[in-house]
């Protein structure tokens, strides 16, 4: 994905930037004493038509790791148990900012998406209504 919003930004001569971090959760997994974040998120903002613009993106782990303890008994000794595609959301910059305890105020004021946002943080695996699914590139919003 960032691929591609780097790519989309090379073909119409912007520059972005993108902020990226982990949502941490106390109901987060343990593995090998250590909590796993489920979700991550990341902001990408940069000039669109001359005015600042983002859009917000979360990916969600959280079917990969629901059983982690039988992919681990699964897994060879001394191997780290693999990992498959996580679920990825265009979501508004509101919710990342919720979610992730965050201040992207002028951030959120740009957000190609910000009227689907709901302030609301789900709990892990949780979507809220106005989140995107993305399935391939096409389905991601990139215009206001």
């Amino acid at each position: 994905m960032e691929e591609h919003l780097q790519d989309h930004a090379g073909a119409f001569d912007r520059k972005l930037v993108v902020l990226a971090g982990p949502v941490l959760d106390p109901a987060d997994p343990p593995y090998r004493g250590i909590q796993v974040p489920l979700r991550f998120w990341k902001v990408v903002a940069f000039v669109q038509d001359g005015a600042l613009a983002a859009t917000g993106y979360l990916l969600d782990q959280t079917p990969l790791v629901d059983d982690l303890a039988a992919a681990i008994a699964e897994t060879p000794t001394g191997q780290l148990p693999p990992l498959g595609p996580f679920r990825t959301f265009q979501v508004p910059v509101a919710d990342i900012a919720a979610i992730a305890g965050l201040a992207l105020d002028r951030l959120v004021l740009a957000d190609l998406m910000g009227a689907a946002a709901t302030g609301e943080a789900p709990a892990p695996g949780g979507v809220n209504a106005g989140w995107r699914e993305l399935s391939s590139l096409d389905d991601l919003v990139l215009a206001g």
